[in-house]
């Protein structure tokens, strides 16, 4: 990833410029228009913080480590994973959160500089206990999204194609978790039925951590759905991958 430095840099500073900008705007036109100062507990520069923290988010559990698998399934190159003295899972979840940490770092960084030069604490409280949670909480996002995803890819199995499904799940956990739009902005009723699910607890959740914006008591159930989501996606990533290795013919397509 850190080959090419100068670009990975650019690229880096070139999204997050090209993402605030657009949301700038467009937030600043909705509140203008809408003559407002204040929007489900947002302001302008609670909004701008708000999406320059989550893409950040978003891309840390993303990763880059995924989305190879089903590729493999096709050409054959599986193969040496079933030859590898490792498991599989552990091959490819040290590649997928090597990925991720970059992000990770990138997103300290930009909260370091955000910190001493526009640090508002009426928008966050930044403390290093909310930066701990954060972290952990990431941890648990990342790995649920990677066992998601790898259910998702094992379906390559059976299936000649499986690209769609990959675009629906990035879809659906940028529009259910709030990468798109604070997930505040939704329906109570749409709220309700959303904690049921993990989507929340991959971006949103997360993002409440480090602003300091939950209690204790919400704090303690949403990390124990979330982890409750990651253990439920792991199995059946693991009954998938064994299910489907036993359809495997090694020789491509």
């Amino acid at each position: 990833m850190i080959t090419y430095r100068a670009d990975f840099w650019v690229n880096f500073f070139g999204q997050t410029l090209f993402s605030l900008t657009i949301a700038y705007f467009l937030w600043k036109s909705i509140f203008t228009s809408s003559n407002v100062t204040q929007m489900n507990g947002y302001n302008i520069e609670g909004m701008i913080f708000y999406y320059l923290i989550v893409p950040l988010i978003f891309r840390i559990q993303q990763g880059q480590g995924i989305g190879f698998i089903s590729r493999e399934i096709y050409d054959g190159s599986l193969n040496k994973y079933l030859l590898y003295p490792i498991d599989i899972f552990r091959y490819k979840l040290a590649t997928y959160l090597a990925n991720s940490s970059f992000y990770l770092l990138q997103l300290l960084l930009i909260l370091l500089i955000y910190n001493l030069i526009f640090y508002d604490p009426s928008i966050y409280n930044f403390s290093s206990l909310n930066l701990i949670l954060f972290v952990i909480i990431m941890i648990n996002a990342a790995l649920t999204f990677f066992y998601l995803f790898t259910i998702c890819e094992f379906m390559a199995f059976w299936f000649d194609n499986i690209w769609s499904l990959g675009v629906i799940l990035r879809f659906l956990t940028s529009f259910l978790g709030g990468a798109l739009i604070p997930l505040s902005f939704f329906p109570e009723w749409a709220q309700s039925i959303l904690s049921y699910t993990p989507f929340p607890y991959l971006i949103d959740f997360p993002m409440k951590a480090l602003t300091g914006s939950l209690t204790v008591s919400t704090f303690c159930i949403n990390l124990s759905i979330a982890f409750a989501w990651l253990l439920v996606f792991r199995a059946l990533s693991k009954f998938t991958w064994t299910k489907g290795k036993y359809s495997y013919s090694g020789v491509g397509m």
